[in-house]
């Protein structure tokens, strides 16, 4: 909440008291078709993210039997958007405040106390009624569809994928060329217009009243949508996706008409249109169809894996997109990125996943074929992916053609080491006991610390062979950096003199640089290449040892 909340409104307060002279002298501004347009940017990712909600945490009200046998569908549904509602407002509270205080004692706008807190409520309103609106049309089709329901995962991840690209296209318009103006025809996007009636800054008044009749609109029609919806939603059998494309078939002892499924294979059934190839042994294959299942049926555990990936990757893509270098990191992010995600999918919490059948598959299948049936996966479903990315990258990248054949080589290098060594993580650090997140069912991530373990292990030294494969000066110098100045600087600061053991130590981290800065490209490339793949090689081999090791001697407690 401080993140989201505190620290922007503080950030507020700071820039408006260092140019609170200037925002006085505010007069006749127009309001221009980017703050239109970025209103309107912001309520349709929030749309995004209540639908999202909806379907995956919210779709049904909390003791669904006794509210529905004491109040009706339309009240309990209604409760449902008022706390939804309440709870947008309490994230963005401090921040109204912020901008109401701001433009009554700056702007000399009294009326701001009144209609600033409406335009808030009216963008809360209607973000949460069209989102949820969408969300039960959604989690409706999920019930009553046999195909929907049967490859929600996949439909579900296409359309987040589809979502977000289409939001940063048009958050970072040197991206895609989409600027946020372009979206100042929205019309919830005129809200601008409305919060700004009384400043100095001049919206357009026709558009105010615009806003204000469109919200009521659909305000109105969308509650009375969402009441049906729910009705449909709450009372109805939902089908069952593994049971609807059965065919009913002539029983052979009384003539009647039995349903029995279509195939043979339930496992390899329930995971389809995925397969996996059939040269596997069958133990193998088991293994690595059962991780599958597992994963698009839970597939909220998935988002703790790109915590790291948001929180490293978001810094370094932005960076790149406002200086232009967009192209030239892509293929490298690629490279390294897509490899870490695939050996993360499926065995990060191998022991932990199995929950009450544990005991079961101990007995079931070796060491040996488990962990092979944890490591398949990552590498039939991840690596033609990985390779067409960080190919087509690759193209559109500034690298000589001989660097984008090193960077894809690197890719599937990388793939093999990360599906390799997560099982033996995963094992090593398990997770056995389900966390709950806000309101939202139990999920079983993988831990935290076997992320950072497999991150170290795959992302760190794949970055640095990224580097010697396309930078090799860079990585030279970052070599140094890190093994010469970074412990030069630390054991100057921790001597305070020129004398003394520390002061000797400084000295010879620094000779240790000035070495590494010497060293050729071409050599450091040979040199330091080698040795990274190699000790990847050997870790992986050692790791792997590991995972099986430890499956065969593994006694449930």
């Amino acid at each position: 909440m401080a993140l989201g909340t505190i620290v922007p409104s503080l950030i507020t307060l700071a820039v408006v008291y260092l140019f609170a002279d200037a925002i006085r002298e505010i007069s006749g501004v127009a309001v221009p078709d980017m703050a239109r347009g970025m209103i309107a940017l912001f309520w349709l990712f929030g749309v995004y993210l209540i639908a999202q909600r909806v379907v995956s945490a919210r779709p049904r009200i909390d003791a669904e039997p006794l509210m529905l046998t004491t109040v009706s569908a339309r009240t309990a549904a209604f409760g449902l958007l008022i706390a939804e509602m309440l709870r947008l407002l309490a994230h963005t509270a401090i921040s109204i405040l912020v901008l109401t205080g701001v433009s009554v004692a700056l702007l000399g706008s009294p009326v701001s106390v009144l209609l600033l807190p409406v335009v808030a409520v009216l963008f809360a309103a209607t973000v949460v009624v069209t989102g949820s609106l969408v969300g039960y049309a959604i989690a409706l089709l999920v019930a009553t569809s046999p195909f929907v329901a049967r490859h929600k995962t996949i439909l579900g991840t296409a359309a987040t994928l589809l979502a977000m690209g289409g939001y940063f296209l048009f958050l970072y318009p040197q991206v895609g060329g989409l600027s946020q103006a372009a979206l100042a025809w929205f019309p919830l996007g005129w809200l601008a217009d409305l919060a700004v009636v009384g400043t100095p800054f001049v919206g357009s008044t026709i558009r105010a009243v615009g806003v204000l009749a469109g919200s009521a609109a659909l305000l109105v029609s969308g509650g009375l949508l969402i009441e049906r919806a729910t009705v449909a939603f709450w009372f109805i059998e939902p089908v069952d996706p593994q049971t609807a494309g059965d065919q009913p078939l002539p029983d052979q002892t009384t003539g009647n008409k039995t349903t029995r499924p279509r195939t043979r294979d339930t496992l390899a059934d329930a995971v389809a249109p995925l397969t996996i190839p059939q040269f596997v042994s069958t133990p193998v294959r088991r293994v690595a169809e059962w991780a599958i299942m597992r994963t698009r049926r839970d597939p909220n555990r998935l988002m703790f894996l790109f915590i790291p990936v948001f929180a490293i990757g978001s810094p370094l893509v932005n960076t790149a997109v406002q200086s232009g270098s967009i192209g030239t990191i892509a293929a490298p992010l690629s490279a390294v990125a897509l490899p870490w995600i695939a050996g993360s999918l499926f065995a990060m919490n191998p022991l932990g996943d199995e929950g009450s059948v544990l005991p079961v598959t101990l007995t079931a299948v070796s060491g040996t074929q488990y962990v092979r049936g944890l490591i398949i996966p990552g590498l039939v479903f991840s690596l033609p992916i990985i390779l067409l990315v960080t190919g087509l990258a690759g193209v559109l990248s500034p690298y000589t053609i001989g660097e984008q054949f090193g960077l894809v080589v690197l890719s599937v290098y990388l793939t093999c080491i990360a599906t390799t060594v997560a099982p033996a993580i995963g094992m090593v650090f398990p997770r056995f006991s389900a966390i709950r997140v806000g309101q939202s069912q139990d999920v079983l991530p993988p831990r935290m610390t076997a992320v950072a373990v497999h991150a170290l292990l795959t992302a760190l030294p794949g970055a640095l062979l990224a580097a010697l494969v396309v930078a090799p000066r860079t990585a030279r110098a970052v070599l140094a950096g890190v093994f010469g100045l970074v412990p030069t600087v630390l054991f100057e600061l921790l001597s305070g003199s020129a004398d003394g053991l520390l002061a000797t130590a400084a000295e010879t981290f620094r000779t240790i640089g000035e070495r590494i800065q010497a060293v050729d490209p071409g050599q450091l490339q040979l040199a330091g290449g080698g040795f990274l793949l190699l000790g990847g090689v050997l870790c992986s081999y050692l790791l792997y040892q590991t995972a099986v090791r430890r499956f065969n001697q593994y006694v449930p407690e």
